[in-house]
């Protein structure tokens, strides 16, 4: 199964790139972190997710503004601009009915876009996303991170953030992913594009959502903190919340088992037999209750951590007087 490539102009005259797959109801995935086509034919984890939806819907995803495929120059980064381009795909798709699909920072899109089409979407599903995370974290921890992404050679910034989402994951495995993240983009656009995570908040929009809605985050996330999927869940009226064991950020990555059969099993697919290891547990939002912070393995290192704050913040030091010093010489 080839993913069809396309092209059509968003708002601003910029080239945006998209992909369909496989045939059936739409399905429209906005690029949770700069790109989704190239992960598609570089990943077979990726290939394995996508290539399963498609095998009930007409699955499409494409390349933000600013990386992939897409144009590379970009200069505004809101909640806006990113609506505005998957209302471009939509459109340039003529899709009147679609379900939605949003994890890490296309969650935030794919909820103002339910909430403004209430009509056209059928089902919104998130996963490991929030409603407002910035509020999570500190203003030191976010300068630091972007500060770190945005140096000429970002090698060590996209190895932290790949890291955090990526824990226990092979070496090998995640310097391939490194590599991919500094060739779909510019350093300055990923500081930008990945700055977001910290403005985006939709906590006042949540409420207007009146699409069918699964969320689903994994307990020890350490990327995005369980506590935001909870409150995201709670936000939402009727949400349906769905916790997924381990701690890989990545929904590519981990346990994607229960992930797919939760999704079938939502969008009333044919739901796979369930093994031994799918250990997804229902939970509705009208009983979520914020839990009581637990010790668990590899908590050090959660973006909230002190320690972890600390390293990066003395790195990205040490990486900027390097800077000063050679513009001195």
């Amino acid at each position: 199964m080839e993913p069809q490539i396309g092209f059509c102009t968003n708002a601003v005259g910029a080239r945006i790139a998209y992909a369909t797959l496989g045939q059936g109801p739409a399905m429209v995935i906005p690029p949770s972190y700069f790109t989704a086509i190239t992960p598609y034919k570089t990943f077979p984890e990726v290939r394995y997710i996508f290539d399963s939806l498609a095998r009930y819907h007409t699955v499409v995803f494409y390349d933000q503004h600013g990386a992939g495929l897409s144009d590379r120059n970009r200069t505004v980064f809101t909640l806006e601009s990113e609506l505005s381009d998957l209302e471009t795909v939509v459109n340039h798709l003529k899709l009147d009915n679609l379900i939605l699909f949003g994890d890490g920072r296309s969650g935030p899109i794919a909820i103002a876009y339910a909430a403004k089409y209430p009509v056209r979407v059928t089902h919104l599903i998130l996963y490991g996303t929030f409603a407002n995370y910035g509020k999570f974290l500190s203003e030191e921890f976010k300068t630091s991170i972007v500060s770190l992404l945005r140096q000429p050679d970002n090698w060590l910034g996209t190895r932290t953030l790949v890291s955090l989402v990526g824990p226990q994951v092979d070496m090998n495995y995640l310097e391939s992913i490194i590599g991919l993240l500094r060739d779909v983009t510019t350093p300055e656009i990923a500081a930008n594009l990945f700055g977001m995570i910290y403005k985006l908040d939709v906590a006042h929009i949540c409420p207007f959502v009146q699409t069918p809605t699964l969320v689903m985050h994994r307990k020890g996330d350490l990327f995005i903190e369980f506590n935001a999927g909870l409150e995201l869940a709670s936000l939402i009226p009727n949400a349906r919340f769905v916790q997924l064991e381990g701690t890989i950020h990545y929904n590519f990555l981990g346990d994607t088992e229960s992930f797919l059969r939760n999704m079938f099993e939502f969008l009333g697919d044919p739901v796979p037999e369930k093994s031994a290891n799918d250990t997804g547990k229902v939970v509705s939002s009208r009983n979520l209750v914020q839990p009581k912070t637990e010790q668990k393995k590899l908590d050090w290192l959660r973006v909230d951590n002190p320690l972890v704050y600390i390293i990066v913040t003395i790195v990205a030091s040490v990486i900027a007087g390097a800077i000063l010093t050679l513009f001195k010489c």
